[in-house]
């Protein structure tokens, strides 16, 4: 098991105490455990088999023998015993955004509900409403949650299903007789939600191949197995599909597999303009089948540049490979610095030494710290005088760190006419301003583009944070208009950021192209609270792909030099 699946379990554990209303301390003891887990550091498994794991703080006697329960024979029985006298849909009440386990509780204590249909059911006929501490607004922001699940229900974050799907792959390249395999679909053009997961695979004997494939160590169920594809359930519960092709097949199969449908209608259209008929198995003029080892043979063709996976969605790509202009798009090596650091002075989890460690360690020049102004005050925003006394020690911690360097910026709070929580004789002396939403979140789309618009043209805001509020599978987007915004972040050469946390994925790629188009500049940030968002950068730049956005379109691709030169020039210019 890996150290995030131990921390979840030992989460859930938490939650079930919390709604069977159990000793707090208790259930906080689970959560604590779990954060542990998670920050480790080290492989749970090593730990576990050198009977390490009760030299780790928290973790007595009866945690350490659960936990290694867990970890070698992939159940917890303590789990199974709290569950047993509690519904069995009830810990999806969880899925739903803004139900905690008290809310839970209180909803099976006083109603009984133990599952999602039955929550929709109270809060339809108004039973919810009455519950104590409820009240009819927060039953309709329940209903509203619960449409979000339904509408994201079976789909899950890049980053939870892509550690599976390559995991699942180097064993499928594993499997006697598999010449060569791939990811395909949308978690190879790096959609930020994932449904099924796609895999492609080239052998002679193919029913060999998914025979082996079903027979796979986590397999929980196999829902279809045939001569050429099979799908498997794979802990935790992803649907995972398999076509295995004949090897002279792969660079189409590869092509038609990856997607999207659009691109690929487009790229058969294109065949057919050729004479030619294009499908998973080949592209054949007549009955010959046209040789392509790999897909930039297949894309040659055509007289075209091979397109990257990530831009494959018909938004203008085939015409751009054609004619030779496909962007030179940035590469997650590209990145110098990290941007958007939150560190143990507001809400992160490091000091100020440990990230600088943490990150040059990683083979970055520099980092953007990033911390919460004095407004976000459940994040233990810096007020005043805390920010003249983190930049002490910003000072203390840069000395010894050679050749590496720490921007003094802060996260700045827009209030809600537009105005920022700092004044601007105060935001003249950091090095950089970012800019973000915390609150009022139900403002009409004209309020919150009027709010955000005035922020982004006040001369020391250098970079627009998260910029539609998003969560994933969570919270949809606030209501703005995107397209105003991002035209006064170009009109005000302020840069709009790309949130590399799995979470947001904000700015979605669909608006990067157009704002490059206009003329904005980005970021690909981190919103790094926690170590472990530290290694998120690749999901950010995937967005970045996805927008079309080439190294020189990326502010945190300069040296540390160049970067500071252009804060400090764009400071001037304004």
């Amino acid at each position: 098991m890996t150290n995030k699946e131990v921390a979840d379990i030992l989460e859930r554990v938490g939650q079930v105490l919390e709604i069977r209303g159990e000793n707090p301390f208790k259930a906080r003891a689970y959560y604590s455990a779990a954060r542990t887990i998670e920050n480790l550091g080290e492989d749970i498994n090593r730990t576990v088999s050198e009977g390490a794991l009760s030299d780790i703080p928290g973790f007595g006697e009866a945690l350490t023998k659960k936990v290694t329960e867990l970890v070698t024979t992939g159940r917890m029985g303590y789990l199974d015993e709290i569950m047993e006298p509690l519904p069995e849909g009830i810990l999806t009440l969880l899925k739903i955004p803004d139900v905690g386990p008290k809310k839970v509780r209180v909803f099976y204590d006083s109603l009984g509900i133990g599952s999602i249909d039955e929550l929709e059911e109270a809060a339809s006929d108004g039973r919810l409403a009455k519950l104590a501490g409820m009240g009819e607004k927060s039953q309709a922001g329940i209903l509203d949650g619960i449409r979000l699940y339904r509408r994201y229900q079976g789909r899950r974050l890049l980053s939870d299903a892509l550690g599976p799907a390559e995991h699942v792959l180097r064993e499928i390249k594993k499997i006697a007789g598999v010449k060569r395999a791939s990811l395909a679909g949308s978690i190879r053009r790096r959609l930020e939600t994932i449904g099924d997961i796609d895999i492609l695979a080239a052998s002679d004997d193919a029913p060999g191949v998914v025979r082996a494939f079903t027979e796979l160590d986590g397999v929980e169920r196999v829902p279809a197995a045939g001569d050429t594809k099979g799908t498997v359930i794979f802990a935790p519960g992803i649907q995972i599909d398999l076509r295995v092709v004949e090897d002279r097949s792969y660079a189409a199969a590869r092509h038609y597999f990856t997607g999207s449908k659009e691109h690929n209608i487009h790229m058969r259209r294109l065949a057919v303009e050729h004479g030619w008929k294009l499908n998973e198995y080949g592209l054949f003029d007549g009955d010959t089948m046209l040789p392509a080892r790999d897909e930039e043979a297949l894309f040659a063709h055509f007289v075209m540049e091979a397109i990257p996976p990530e831009l494959r969605e018909n938004t203008g790509e085939i015409e751009a490979a054609l004619r030779g202009k496909l962007p030179d798009l940035v590469e997650t090596k590209n990145v110098r610095g990290l941007v958007h650091i939150h560190s143990s002075w507001s809400d992160g989890k490091m000091s100020l030494q440990e990230l600088g460690r943490q990150i040059k360690r990683r083979g970055f020049t520099y980092f953007v710290l990033s911390d919460h102004s004095k407004a976000v005050t459940i994040a233990n925003g810096l007020t005043e005088s805390r920010v003249r006394r983190q930049w002490e020690e910003v000072a203390r911690v840069q000395e010894h760190l050679s050749r590496f360097r720490i921007f003094r910026s802060i996260e700045v709070d827009i209030m809600r006419d537009g105005s920022l929580d700092y004044d601007d004789s105060l935001l003249s002396q950091f090095d950089c301003s970012i800019a973000a939403v915390h609150s009022g979140f139900a403002m009409s789309s004209q309020e919150m583009t009027a709010r955000i618009i005035k922020a982004v043209s006040n001369p020391y805001v250098d970079i627009l944070a998260h910029p539609t509020g998003r969560l994933l599978l969570q919270r949809e987007p606030y209501a703005v208009d995107i397209e105003a915004v991002l035209q006064a972040c170009a009109d005000n050469d302020v840069a709009v950021e790309i949130s590399a946390h799995p979470l947001r994925l904000d700015l979605d790629w669909r608006y990067v192209k157009a704002a490059k188009d206009i003329g904005a500049k980005f970021v690909v940030s981190l919103d790094a609270h926690d170590p472990e968002d530290l290694d998120y950068l690749a999901f950010g730049v995937g967005v970045a792909r996805k927008g079309w956005l080439e190294k020189a379109d990326v502010l945190n691709c300069l040296t540390a030099q160049q970067f500071a030169k252009r804060l400090s020039d764009r400071r001037r210019g304004l």
